[in-house]
């Protein structure tokens, strides 16, 4: 309903074409989902939930929009962290060496890199909940913890607990900031 109206009204779709675009974004979200569950191959479902992030972005027009850039990049994070734990757990290509003698870097180096990436990325969910609204004492607090919580999480100090510890607060603050109810 509401978002066929808007991509053919503002965003100038033809009728047919929010109809693809919206079922094939909700099967690829699905399917690629699921895969990515299970464990089943990842690699294809992380590009494929990439490819609805980028559609997504382009199809709604939000491009260019502050708060849908951090989230997206967010979630770019979290992909690229769960191709990271796919790559390490598979080791498929561990001994990848093309030519002796020349340096080349190992599979364990680039997922460390493709993790700490992704978790910076992640950050971004946070910096776009600290920096979004009206500035008040309560969002100073908000931000202060944010920070300290994305800094952990981004170092790898105590990541997980970092992480559970910065998914409580958000989620506690969220619903005492943000009186989302009280919209129509």
């Amino acid at each position: 309903g509401d978002q066929k109206y808007y991509l053919r009204k503002y965003r100038g779709f033809p009728a047919w074409g929010a109809d693809v675009f919206l079922i094939l974004n909700v099967l690829v979200m699905t399917s690629c989902s699921v895969l990515a569950i299970a464990r089943r191959y990842t690699e294809y479902a992380v590009g494929g939930l990439f490819a609805v992030v980028v559609s997504q972005s382009l199809g709604y027009g939000l491009l260019f929009d502050s708060s849908f850039i951090f989230r997206t990049l967010s979630v770019c994070g979290g992909l690229l962290m769960l191709l990271a734990d796919s790559m390490l757990s598979s080791r498929r290509s561990a001994r990848n060496t093309l030519f002796a003698g020349l340096p080349s870097i190992s599979e364990t180096d680039r997922t460390t890199y493709i993790q700490l990436f992704g978790r910076i990325l992640l950050v971004f969910l946070f910096l776009g909940f600290i920096f979004g609204g009206e500035l008040s004492v309560a969002r100073l607090v908000v931000a202060i913890v944010s920070f300290a919580g994305c800094v952990m999480v981004v170092i790898g100090f105590k990541a997980k607990w970092s992480a559970w510890m910065l998914i409580t607060f958000l989620s506690i603050s969220n619903v005492v900031l943000n009186n989302w109810w009280t919209l129509h």
